[in-house]
């Protein structure tokens, strides 16, 4: 895994590089996980831990990140 910044991952979010994970709440991330066969491709890492990653579905090539600390990533990574 590469480590990125976390201003690398709102970047690739803004420009629609990658679709944002930030809003699904806990059922919603069980169920994206359990549809969907993704690689870990990054993390973002500060004083206090994780906080952020980029996701890839091995299937369709497509990018997925998460730019905050909550359910999503922590179910995620």
């Amino acid at each position: 895994m590469r480590k990125y910044g976390q201003r690398e991952l709102k970047a690739l979010v803004k420009d629609g590089s990658a679709v944002s994970l930030n809003n699904y709440g806990f059922a919603e991330m069980r169920d994206f996980l359990q549809s969907h066969t993704l690689d870990k491709i990054g993390y973002s890492s500060g004083v206090y831990g994780i906080n952020g990653g980029l996701l890839k579905d091995t299937e369709t090539g497509k990018l997925y990140a998460i730019t905050a600390r909550n359910t999503a990533l922590m179910m995620a990574f």
